[in-house]
């Protein structure tokens, strides 16, 4: 068996010098050093770049999807990308989406701690996303795509579909899945899915989005995203230069119809008008709506349902580095089971 292991820095690429954490030479080769010994897997590395998580931006984001991009798939039973926690999430969802179309899996993990750490479930989260492949290698189970793997503290490594992962809490670093299941957890070295509604009984390569290969990615088309929060100042937002703005409604699907600087629909018809879409998440099916949100169901702002922000952010940066009509399908399209 074949794995091409991606590194690009993050905690699990990071060591300690004088009480500072900072991306080194050292913990990737820790690592690769251990498990290169498994005299069942032959083991290629490169290193496109090498950096904290929390310093990526969408030149990053750009640069490692082209990278993947480049890869030959058919030369591997598998691919790991290791990354940082800080902006696992985004990386995971960006590309589940540009690689929904491979044939093999391709799985994104991290470590809570450096590796020199005894605390550091860096080494348990490599060794289940060897193990995950080698499953898929010996035919125990068929799930292609992206994927993410980690172990909350306490808890089963999960294998969470990346277009669904959540980012980390701020006090336990738990990570979590969008739709609250994660696809699976590691068990005694193999895959176990877990039963839910959500969670298809096994993933498939998307049809159609295999034309992410011969695309120039460079994602200089600038995404706004807003949480809303109480007090939120819509007349302090500017959307100068911006292609398109993203509001994360409040869990009911809901957005402040307040008056004047806290009226969502007066600053969704201000950049209408001035050419910037404006898109909403998550929309979902109910039996009512309130009226907070009947008022700005008319007036051209574009809904993306039962999706978490983080992969609806992804994906609008990703549609709108492209032609309108890819554009559209991108943003229509279910790429990799992003929506419930």
């Amino acid at each position: 068996m074949k794995i091409l292991v991606v590194l690009t820095g993050g905690t699990i690429g990071s060591d300690v010098k004088n009480g500072v954490a900072n991306v080194s030479d050292k913990a990737p080769k820790m690592l690769l050093d251990i498990f290169s010994k498994r005299d069942d897997i032959i083991f290629e590395s490169v290193s496109p770049f090498n950096l904290l998580s929390e310093n990526s931006d969408c030149e990053t984001l750009a640069r490692i999807s082209s990278f993947m991009l480049s890869l030959d798939f058919d030369n591997y039973d598998g691919v790991i990308l290791t990354h940082g926690s800080d902006t696992l999430a985004y990386t995971s969802a960006m590309l589940g989406f540009v690689l929904s179309w491979v044939k093999i899996p391709v799985v994104i993990t991290a470590a809570d701690y450096v590796l020199s750490s005894p605390r550091s479930n860096g080494f348990d989260n490599f060794n289940s996303a060897i193990d995950f492949i080698l499953d898929f290698a010996n035919e125990l189970h068929q799930n292609t795509g992206v994927f993410t793997i980690w172990k909350n503290r306490g808890e089963p490594v999960r294998v969470y579909i990346s277009t669904r992962l959540n980012e980390a809490d701020g006090y336990l670093d738990k990570f979590s899945s969008w739709g609250g299941s994660a696809f699976g957890i590691m068990k005694n070295s193999h895959f176990i899915r877990t039963e839910s509604e959500i969670n298809p009984i096994s993933t498939k390569p998307c049809k159609g989005t295999e034309f992410f290969k011969f695309e120039n990615l460079t994602f200089d088309k600038e995404i706004l995203l807003l949480h809303s929060y109480v007090g939120l100042d819509f007349d302090a937002v500017s959307i100068k230069n911006k292609s398109a703005v993203l509001l994360k409604l409040y869990h009911s699907a809901t957005a402040c119809d307040g008056k004047d600087k806290t009226s969502f629909s007066k600053f969704a018809q201000k950049c209408i008008s001035d050419l910037t879409d404006v898109y909403i998440c998550s929309s979902k099916n109910s039996d009512y709506r309130y009226q907070s949100s009947e008022s700005i169901s008319n007036i051209g702002i574009i809904p993306l349902n039962n999706i978490s922000v983080i992969s609806a952010y992804c994906k609008l940066v990703l549609a709108y580095s492209l032609k309108e009509e890819k554009r559209n399908f991108i943003i229509s399209e279910n790429l990799f089971y992003e929506h419930l």
